[in-house]
């Protein structure tokens, strides 16, 4: 895919999220796998890749995440910001394994040497490289999580995420359409009325009018995670250390 033509795609996607509000908000069964009906994370094993966040974009993450949290923060459940991050892909997990730690630690054991092969291809090349992406705003993603999207901010910019995402997809292939983003946190496991709804896509949509942020992401904060929880996350491995060690 050429770069205009994801661009739009994601451009697309992005004015579907806003403008086709669901008449009934109804959350998946699969976020209960993550979230308890309290609000507390569950247990959730895998492995991932995520690009970290400086502390300059972390901020103001942040900053957009207060502004949505103070009139609506009654709605969702937050993740811890120490683990703010933009997902290159996803790895073993129990969506895309099997609700069964064995065979996911299996999975990951496989996989893990295939990920380390391309992260040292990755270092070789692009340690010194950077991504700047460009804000859509902020989007509920369906109805389990309301996150920041992005766009590559240029062509250049878009040939480096891709060639990231594409050497990992072929590890670990998923199918998946790449959509950049930063999330803020789930929705809570409860019915939402349609004033629920229709004040919070309003609050959205004035973040979204007021919205000017660009991050700048440094390819040598490519890290190699596991994760037990939503808000545990822990480094495996990383680009920055990779390419130190070369």
């Amino acid at each position: 895919m050429k770069y205009l033509d994801y661009i739009q795609r994601l451009e697309d996607k992005f004015e579907r999220d806003m403008n086709e509000v669901p008449l009934k908000w109804t959350i998946s069964e699969k976020l209960g796998g993550k979230i308890t009906p309290g609000g507390e994370m569950k247990p959730f094993y895998g492995a991932t890749t995520v690009i970290k966040l400086s502390d300059l974009d972390k901020n103001a993450c942040i900053g957009i995440r207060e502004r949505l949290f103070e009139k609506h923060g009654d709605l969702f459940v937050k993740l811890d910001t120490s683990t703010y991050h933009l997902t290159i892909h996803a790895l073993s997990n129990v969506y895309n394994v099997a609700d069964d730690n064995e065979l996911i630690a299996q999975s990951i054991a496989e996989t893990e040497p295939k990920v380390a092969a391309q992260f040292r291809a990755i270092a070789e090349r692009y340690a010194e490289s950077s991504i700047r992406m460009r804000a859509l705003g902020v989007s509920t993603s369906g109805k389990d999580i309301v996150g920041i999207k992005f766009v590559p901010a240029s062509e250049e910019d878009y040939d480096i995420l891709i060639e990231l995402f594409n050497r990992l997809e072929s590890v670990y292939p998923l199918g998946e359409f790449f959509v950049p983003h930063v999330s803020l946190g789930y929705f809570q496991l409860r019915p939402y009325g349609p004033e629920e709804v229709a004040d919070l896509y309003d609050t959205l949509r004035q973040l979204n009018r007021e919205m000017k942020l660009t991050l700048e992401l440094d390819v040598a904060k490519l890290v190699y995670q596991h994760h037990y929880h939503m808000n545990d996350f822990r480094d495996v491995f990383g680009i920055k250390a990779i390419a130190a060690d070369s």
